[in-house]
C-alpha cells in the first residue's frame, strides 16, 4: 500500500479546483450569454419578418397559384407581363369591349385605367389582373360610370361663402 503525502494530495485538490473554476460558469457569465443570445434572436426576426412580409392566407393562395401556373419566358420581363395582363382582360368576355388599359408600374406591379359599368366588374377586371402569372400587385384605378363620372354630390361641398 503506499502512503500519500498530506501536502502532495492538497496540492492536488487545489489545482483542480483551480481547474475547475476556468472551466465552469460564473452565473453572471450565464445571464449574460443568455441576453445575448435573445437580443440575437430577436433581431433576426424582425429582419425576417420584414424581409418576408405580412403573411396572410389571400397572399399564401396567390402565390401557391403562381406556382402551379407555368411561366412562359415572355412573362418574365415587365412587359410581357403587361401584355400577358391586356391578353387576360380581353379574353373576358364581359370586359373585352369597355377598353381597358394596363400600365406596368414596376416589376410585378401593373395599373388598371379605364370606365366600366359596375363595381363588380372594376373588382372582376382586378381579380383577372391578379390572377395573371407574374402579377404581385394590382393598382385597380378603374373608375365606375354614373358613380365617379359625377361632379359632385348634393351635400358633399361646402355651401359657398363667399357672397
Amino acid at each position: 500500500m503506499k502512503r500519500v503525502n498530506l501536502t502532495d494530495r492538497t496540492r492536488f485538490l487545489n489545482e483542480e479546483t483551480r481547474v475547475r473554476s476556468r472551466t465552469s460558469l460564473s452565473a453572471f457569465q450565464i445571464v449574460t450569454w443568455a441576453t445575448v443570445g435573445l437580443a440575437g434572436g430577436l433581431v433576426v426576426g424582425f429582419a425576417l419578418a420584414e424581409w418576408v412580409g405580412d403573411v396572410n392566407a389571400p397572399r399564401v393562395r396567390r402565390a401557391a397559384r403562381r406556382m402551379r401556373q407555368p411561366v412562359s419566358p415572355e412573362l418574365l420581363t415587365p412587359a410581357g407581363i403587361a401584355r400577358a395582363t391586356a391578353a387576360a382582360l380581353a379574353a373576358d368576355p364581359e370586359l373585352r369591349d369597355l377598353g381597358l388599359h394596363v400600365t406596368l408600374v414596376s416589376r410585378g406591379t401593373v395599373e388598371l385605367h379605364g370606365w366600366v359599368r359596375s363595381r363588380a366588374e372594376r373588382a372582376r377586371a382586378g381579380r383577372l389582373a391578379r390572377g395573371v402569372a407574374g402579377v404581385e400587385t394590382v393598382i385597380n384605378s378603374i373608375l365606375v360610370r354614373g358613380e365617379d363620372d359625377r361632379t359632385h354630390t348634393p351635400g358633399y361641398l361646402a355651401t359657398d361663402q363667399s357672397a
